[in-house]
C-alpha cells in the first residue's frame, strides 16, 4: 500500500505499522492540495529541482515542506530523488493507493506556478486560488487512467481529510471541502476500482463531539483515530484480516502488560496464551500471503 495526502495520513500511520502492513507513507511529505499530490506524482527530477530555492543558507524546495530542509543543494536534490524514486517504485507494485485531500485552495506563486508550501514568503508573490470540480476531475481522471495503465491491480481509495482547513476560515473550509467532496463523487462514480472512505463525515457526523478533537479542536484525537481505523477496515478488509489484526492487537496489550513476578501458575499461563497468538498470527500472515507468493 501506498499512503500520500494530508497530515491525517500520518495519523493512520500508527495502525498500518501496528499491524504490519507493508505500506509506504507520505513520502514526499504532507501535502494538502489533490492538484499539488498530482504534481508531485508526475514531476520529474529536472522539473522538480526548478523549484529550489536558497535562503540564509537552507536550501528547500517550493513543492516540498520542512523536512525536505538541507544544507546545500546536492543534499536536496538527492532527497528527492530518493523520494521519487521510492513513489514511482510504490505505484508500479502497489495494490492500493489510498490518497487523503485536504483543501481546494492552492497558492500560485510569480514565477513557479502552483506551489506546495510557501515556506512563510510574503503573501504578495502568490495569488490565492480556488479549484474548480472539473478541474480536479478531469486531472485526476487522466492520472487515475495512467496508473491503472503502469499497475493494473492498482485500486484507489480516495478519502477527504477530517481536518479543517480553518485557515482558510470556516465558511471557506466548507466551500472547500464541498468541492473536493463532489470531485470525489464523480470519479468513484467513473471508475468501479476507485472507492471513497468516509473519514469526514464519521468525524464531522459521527464524532461531532468535541471530546473527540485535540485541545486545538480541530484534529482528532487518539480516540476518534481509533474509530476511523476500525470503519476502515470494517469497509475495506475481510473477515480473515480483520481477527488478525484483533489478535495483534491483543497480543500488543499483553506485551504491554507487567507482572509483579516473572514465576509461578499465572505466569506460565500468560506466556503460553502470548506464544498461542504469537503462532496463530504467524500461520495466518502465511496463509494470506501464499496467493501472492505461488
Amino acid at each position: 500500500m501506498i499512503w500520500l495526502g494530508s497530515c491525517f495520513v500520518e495519523s493512520m500511520a500508527e495502525y498500518l505499522k501496528l499491524f504490519q502492513y507493508q505500506a509506504v507513507v507520505n513520502p514526499y511529505g504532507v501535502v494538502f492540495h489533490p492538484l499539488v499530490l498530482e504534481k508531485l506524482m508526475n514531476l520529474s527530477f529536472p522539473e522538480f529541482a526548478k523549484t529550489n530555492f536558497e535562503r540564509k543558507g537552507v536550501w528547500q524546495n517550493f513543492l516540498l515542506g520542512v523536512p525536505f530542509a538541507s544544507e546545500s543543494e546536492n543534499e536536496l536534490n538527492r532527497k528527492i530523488q530518493n523520494a521519487y524514486q521510492l513513489i514511482q517504485e510504490e505505484l508500479c507494485a502497489a495494490d492500493w493507493l489510498v490518497t487523503t485531500w485536504g483543501t481546494a485552495f492552492w497558492y500560485d506563486h510569480a514565477e513557479f506556478g502552483m506551489v506546495g508550501k510557501c515556506h512563510k514568503f510574503p503573501q504578495t508573490i502568490f495569488q490565492k486560488r480556488l479549484s474548480t470540480v472539473n478541474e480536479i476531475v478531469e486531472v485526476w481522471r487522466n492520472q487515475i487512467i495512467k496508473l491503472r495503465t503502469l499497475n493494473k491491480n492498482l485500486n484507489i481509495i480516495l478519502t477527504l481529510s477530517p481536518v479543517r482547513h480553518t485557515r482558510d476560515g470556516l465558511e471557506g473550509n466548507t466551500i472547500s471541502k464541498s468541492t473536493l467532496r463532489l470531485a470525489i463523487q464523480q470519479l468513484t462514480v467513473e471508475f468501479d476500482f476507485v472507492f471513497y472512505f468516509p473519514a469526514y463525515e464519521i468525524v464531522m457526523d459521527e464524532l461531532r463531539d468535541y471530546r473527540f478533537f485535540e485541545k486545538d479542536m480541530i484534529h482528532p484525537n487518539k480516540e476518534a483515530v481509533a474509530y476511523i481505523w476500525d470503519q476502515f477496515s470494517k469497509q475495506f478488509f475481510d473477515e480473515n484480516e480483520q481477527k488478525t489484526n484483533a489478535l495483534i492487537q491483543s497480543l500488543q496489550q499483553d506485551e504491554g502488560h507487567t507482572s509483579n513476578v516473572n514465576f509461578g501458575e499465572d505466569f506460565l499461563k500468560l506466556q503460553a496464551l502470548k506464544q498461542e497468538k504469537r503462532q496463530l498470527i504467524l500461520e495466518k500472515l502465511e496463509l494470506e500471503l501464499e496467493p501472492k507468493n505461488k
